[in-house]
């Protein structure tokens, strides 16, 4: 520490978890917990490019905004698509922890999707110099997905993760701190926000936002093929045919067959992870005996759990707050840097 820290008692450099996600970018601290989570879009002048506004203030201006403001969401399909957004976006939610000229990052923990390119690795590694960090290394989100649900990813007895992100669906099977099968769906939360958003302009001429599509989903979207009780859920839009703003009502039923088509790519993927293990049978006993495990905000979709089971014959257990399990994993990373060495990449140039 500098004099001037030591004198205040304020540490000089923090060791930072970093999930930047389709939806949310969150932020953790060593033993401090997650300390931001907000969504990943940033607002700026449409002509100057200057920053206006971040997170949860950028999104209350999307999709009300006059030509001379714009949002940009820097992430897609779990990807980092414009890393100077992103790496605005990072800044400034870096400012609101503490003031900017008190810490550095001494080491940063960044989930990365599943797949990932060496290329897009490369500039993530360049993102975390650009912010400072002395030390980052990267670690897939399904294995930080299973620690932060609980599982040990480093022991032998081999777990199956589903993460339903917004950007994607990544499932992975997990043993000996390593992906022995695994596959990246673009189908995700968004993918079926757009759906509702699809049917409702072309069956009903009504016009919703994202916003109101994402409240449909998780009020309504009942899937498994034992519940069939029909509810109704008032939807605001916009008429397209009478050209004013409309208030109509909407079945569960109905959003559940949008949705059907879209889940069924994710049991078939689930399904093809467990195929490939036709060489491997006590991975594939160890499943059967465990289960799998689903993570992520669409974890939270009503009845997804029972659709897969009922699919698989696999018990499915969803994780605790399935949201933050990635951000919850890599603040356990971070405390027991050594156990989880194992499942880390590192930048050689660290080195």
């Amino acid at each position: 520490m500098t004099l001037f820290a030591n004198v205040l008692n304020i540490e000089t450099t923090i060791d930072l978890g970093l999930d930047i996600g389709t939806a949310n970018t969150l932020m953790c601290i060593k033993d401090k917990g997650v300390v931001v989570n907000d969504p990943t879009i940033v607002a700026v002048e449409s002509d100057s490019g200057k920053l206006l506004a971040i997170g949860h203030e950028a999104l209350n201006m999307h999709q009300k905004m006059h030509p001379g403001i714009q949002t940009i969401q820097p992430v897609t399909q779990g990807i980092i698509a414009d890393y100077e957004v992103a790496l605005k976006l990072i800044r400034e939610l870096l400012h609101t922890i503490r003031p900017r000229t008190l810490f550095g990052i001494h080491r940063l923990a960044i989930s990365i999707p599943l797949g990932i390119t060496e290329v897009a690795k490369r500039a993530v590694f360049d993102m975390a110099e650009h912010l400072g960090a002395k030390e980052t290394c990267l670690i897939t989100e399904p294995i930080a997905a299973a620690i932060g649900a609980g599982i040990n990813p480093v022991e032998s007895v081999a777990k199956m993760i589903v993460n339903l992100g917004a950007g994607s669906t990544q499932i992975a099977v997990i043993s000996l701190g390593g992906i022995v099968s695994g596959e990246s769906l673009a189908v995700s939360g968004n993918q079926i926000n757009n759906a509702i958003i699809r049917y409702l302009r072309e069956n009903n001429n009504l016009a919703i936002s994202d916003y109101a599509a994402e409240q449909i989903k998780l009020k309504l979207a009942t899937c498994s093929g034992i519940i069939e009780t029909d509810c109704r859920l008032t939807v605001k839009g916009f008429n397209l045919r009478s050209g004013f703003p409309e208030t109509q009502e909407i079945s569960s039923l109905t959003i559940r067959e949008i949705i059907t088509v879209l889940l069924q790519e994710i049991v078939t993927a689930i399904k093809k992870s467990i195929e490939v293990l036709a060489d491997k049978p006590d991975v594939a006993v160890d499943i059967l005996e465990h289960g799998l495990y689903l993570t992520g905000g669409g974890a939270l979709l009503t009845g997804i759990d029972k659709k897969i089971q009922a699919e698989t014959g696999l018990t499915v257990t969803i994780a605790d707050e399935p949201q933050t399990t990635v951000i919850k994993g890599l603040c356990t990373i971070l405390e027991n840097i050594e156990t989880y060495r194992p499942v880390l990449i590192t930048n050689k140039r660290q080195k």
